[in-house]
């Protein structure tokens, strides 16, 4: 380390001195908050990046082979590893001051006043930077000005809408927002070349009271005194050619005439219906870009073209019986898709025969073939197909075969573009992506303690937008057949009713409805939320009323059989929020707080269904314990099988940050939480109390490191339990035993995954 420090000191002194910090201070606090972040954008040299926030150890490889005895170890240390010095130079100090000055003006600040210091040690630099904001520029009043009569008539009858108000700060934003908002509104009305360069804004702050100015909008005409003419939709007319996959380049084209469209196909098959309700481009209305956009928004999002151009010709320009021809040119996806993906698994399971849980590794293949517009109506049909080995370990289970644990998966979704049945509503949701799914998919599932078959049947409706998607099946229909693969387990059951419960034959008809929220964009270094919330999934209920008003009487064991199967009758609700905080390019902040509920009732009144409980532990929850291996609350007696529960609360925080290029990350993370049941069913500490459950929560912290190649991240976490539900309350904070390094070693969890946790 003595080497290194007196480096950098020699280095600095024949380069120039280190920038080693920046710091920015806003003097008025109540503005500091809203503007400190956007100054520091304006810094043009940042400091060499931290590790942790404290060590700059790409610029300490640099140095470190930087000596006077160069080779391929050093080169490599310089240019694959390490990152320059930042030499302070003044010129960009000026630089940065200048860049904030003009950022302010924008937001109405024009008597800033901006000073700075350099401080520190004479190789490491520190430039202080400190704001005076002084009094912000309000609106004191606004007028608008339109050469035009119509023009001036629209904008008068949409005026609440203006974001040119009195009393508001005056924002370069919120007029260049202005800007776009009269250009939007007079291009849907009509006005076809009408563009953002029509609109001038007059600022004055002479005759206006202190600190405040006039601001007027001004719309003029076209040049040489002419004037602005609505358009009309003349003709749409569409065009499929699919020749590049045409073995004869003489085929014909074939057209078809719909009131609202021409179509005319070469080489592709499409029902001229289906196209309807995507083109909102209609003759004899008048144009709008928001339909304009939409069509082309919803023509890409049917995913059975691979490009879509739409031009738009006048007619009769610069006269009151202006047009526009449409022309939409479409090239189609390849009909068929299809790939491979081999996989390095590794998965979570636990043990019913022992009670234990261990990290499982094996083998998968992944075959995967969508068949575009399979029945001419831009349908997709895609089949999933997967089939994987995994070695299952643990105390008794045999090491032969290697690959103990088999499952092979076949899915089926057919995607329609658009609400099937729903055609309404289809059609009043124009500004969203709308699609009907129908699931089918088959799960035969065998390891070292079961046997299972899963069938699935279902209709999903799909409606995204720019940010959130709904997601509602109304509904979903799974059978789940269980039978025992170890002969110990078996016997076992007799007398637990939790493994009954688990291999029983099971029924499912639910339906449910979600949404997923995020606020990400595609600007860097952004704050962003992402949302996932299973609103409400509600199963039984019409099979349930049926039998109870047809006056059908129970089984011997209490409960109605649909298809000589007990089916069950549950309601469950479930959050996942998810906050990324940017400090910078290198570190940001993940949070995420998760939480659900499940509750049995009528035909089901004791147990949800295995499938649909919570579970915690693992790679993507509670990472310092063993996936299954916590609750009910601080419930733990040995031999213990049922880990799951009906109440869900966990709650994860990791800091992220860069270690080398963008490549090697590293992590710091907390995990806490637990299940509960929610119906007392005698086990002690089991039950959710508001009074006892902060004592019974489970919390784990740890260390991990990641390779990220933007499509893929590797992650290995390596984590330890700091309060452990399962002891006695006494002996819950487990810290002090990590003295003993066996200990420390024993509790050492490590947990492989692919992608972040959260």
């Amino acid at each position: 380390m003595g080497f290194s420090a007196c480096n950098i000191a020699k280095h600095a002194s024949n380069n120039g001195a280190f920038l080693y910090e920046n710091q920015l201070s806003v003097h008025e606090k109540k503005q500091s908050r809203f503007y400190s972040g956007d100054l520091e954008s304006q810094i043009k040299q940042q400091p060499n990046k931290k590790i942790l926030g404290v060590y700059r150890l790409s610029m300490r490889l640099f140095l470190l082979g930087s000596g006077e005895k160069d080779n391929r170890i050093k080169r490599f240390m310089r240019y694959n590893l390490g990152d320059p010095p930042v030499i302070l130079d003044s010129s960009f100090i000026y630089a940065s001051i200048k860049g904030m000055k003009a950022y302010l003006k924008t937001q109405g600040f024009y008597q800033s006043e901006i000073k700075f210091e350099v401080t520190g040690k004479n190789h490491r630099k520190k430039v202080h930077y400190t704001v005076f904001l002084g009094m912000p520029y309000t609106i004191y009043s606004s007028q608008i000005h339109v050469a035009d009569q119509k023009l001036d008539s629209i904008l008068r009858s949409y005026s609440d809408e203006t974001l040119i108000r009195e009393g508001n700060q005056l924002k370069l934003e919120n007029l260049l927002n202005e800007q776009t908002r009269i250009t939007d509104l007079m291009r849907n009305q009509g006005y076809f070349d009408f563009n953002k360069e029509a609109i001038e804004f007059d600022i004055d702050t002479a005759f206006a009271p202190n600190f405040k100015a006039f601001v007027a909008p001004n719309i003029r005409n076209p040049e040489n005194f002419g004037r602005y003419h609505p358009y009309k939709v003349n003709s749409v007319q569409i065009q499929i050619d699919n020749a590049r996959f045409l073995s004869d380049s003489s085929e014909k084209w074939v057209e078809q005439k719909t009131p609202t469209y021409s179509l005319k196909t070469r080489g592709f098959l499409l029902k001229p219906n289906v196209l309807e309700p995507i083109i909102l481009l209609e003759p004899d209305r008048l144009f709008s870009q928001r339909r304009s956009n939409r069509t082309f928004q919803r023509l890409n999002d049917l995913q059975v073209f691979r490009t879509v151009n739409i031009t738009a010709s006048p007619v009769n320009q610069g006269t009151d019986s202006a047009l526009l021809n449409y022309t939409i040119k479409l090239t189609p996806a390849k009909k068929f898709d299809f790939s491979i993906e081999p996989q390095l698994i590794t998965s979570d399971q636990a043990n019913l025969v022992t009670g234990s849980s261990f990290r499982n590794y094996g083998l998968a293949t992944m075959l995967s073939s969508n068949i575009n517009n399979i029945f001419h109506g831009a349908e997709v049909l895609q089949l999933r197909y997967r089939i994987s080995v995994e070695a299952q370990r643990g105390p008794s289970i045999p090491t032969t075969p290697f690959f103990n644990s088999f499952e092979s998966s076949l899915s089926a979704n057919l995607v329609f573009p658009r609400l099937m049945g729903l055609s309404r509503l289809d059609r009043y949701f124009d500004r969203s992506v709308n699609k009907t799914i129908l699931v089918a998919s088959a799960i035969y599932e065998q390891n070292v303690s079961w046997i299972r078959n899963v069938f699935t049947v279902g209709l999903n409706y799909q409606v995204s937008k720019a940010r959130v998607t709904y997601n509602f099946a109304p509904l979903e229909v799974s059978f789940i057949k269980t039978d025992f693969a170890n002969s110990s387990l078996e016997q076992q059951s007799k007398n637990d009713p939790y493994l009954q419960n688990i291999f029983a034959n099971n029924l499912i008809t639910d339906s449910r409805f979600g949404l997923l929220y995020t606020s990400q964009t595609n600007r860097k270094n952004q704050n962003y939320y992402v949302v996932r919330w299973d609103a409400i999934e509600l199963a039984g209920i019409i099979p349930y009323l049926v039998y109870k008003a047809s006056g059908v009487s129970k089984n011997d064991s209490g409960y109605y059989g649909l298809l000589n199967v007990r089916f069950f009758n549950y309601i469950k609700s479930y959050v996942d929020v998810r906050y990324n905080h940017i400090l910078d390019v290198n570190n940001r902040l993940a949070f995420r707080f998760a939480g659900g509920l499940a509750l049995p009732f009528w035909n089901s009144p004791d147990f949800v269904p295995f499938d649909k409980r919570f579970f915690n532990g693992g790679a993507n929850s509670i990472r310092a314990f063993l996936p299954r291996s916590l609750g009910p609350g601080a419930y733990n007696v040995e031999g213990q099988l049922d880990r799951s529960g009906d109440f869900k609360l966990e709650a994860n925080a990791e800091y992220r940050f860069n270690i080398f290029n963008k490549y090697l990350e590293g992590a710091l993370f907390v995990d806490a939480g637990n299940i509960w049941r929610i119906k007392d069913d005698g086990r002690k500490e089991a039950t959710f109390y508001p009074n006892t459950f902060l004592k019974q929560l489970a919390l784990g912290t740890g260390a991990g490191v990641r390779l990220n190649f933007d499509f893929l991240v590797f992650r290995v976490d390596w984590s330890l339990p700091v309060l452990d539900p399962r002891k006695v309350e006494s002996e819950r904070y487990v810290i002090p035993e990590y003295a003993d390094p066996k200990v420390l070693w024993d509790k050492s969890i490590f947990n492989f995954g692919v992608g972040y946790p959260f």
